[in-house]
């Protein structure tokens, strides 16, 4: 399973807190996120843990939420969604020892990315 090839919660943690300490000083994304980079880090925390195969995470709160969702009124445009995938790649690189867990992790989060950029042109532009 993907979650334990990744190295389990304590390496997801570990590459989200790398993510955004990049996230949080770079000139293209950092306008998109809020300020409580904490809630943001522990969404994307249970978040990669679901996507990965790992123990559930979310509340009953959460479970209704999605990409879609939680990414629909932001001004994201394809700059971010690159920018985005460019960021997470070299942090993953840098994280993950396991090359192939790495290489499966990238692409699931590369297709999540451009899917969650078309539906915020899908609802900028509707």
């Amino acid at each position: 399973m993907l979650y334990e090839d990744l190295g389990q919660k304590d390496a997801l943690e570990q590459l989200v807190t790398r993510f955004y300490n990049r996230v949080y000083t770079d000139d293209v994304l950092r306008p998109l996120f809020p300020p409580d980079r904490q809630r943001v880090e522990q969404a994307q925390i249970r978040f990669l843990i679901q996507l990965t195969g790992g123990p559930k995470q979310y509340d009953g709160q959460d479970e209704r939420m999605n990409l879609a969702m939680i990414h629909r009124l932001l001004p994201i445009k394809e700059v971010h969604a690159v920018r985005w995938i460019e960021l997470m790649t070299l942090t993953i690189e840098e994280t993950i020892e396991d090359t192939e867990a790495a290489t499966r992790l990238i692409e699931r989060l590369r297709i999540g990315a451009f899917n969650v950029l078309r539906i915020c042109d899908a609802h900028q532009n509707g």
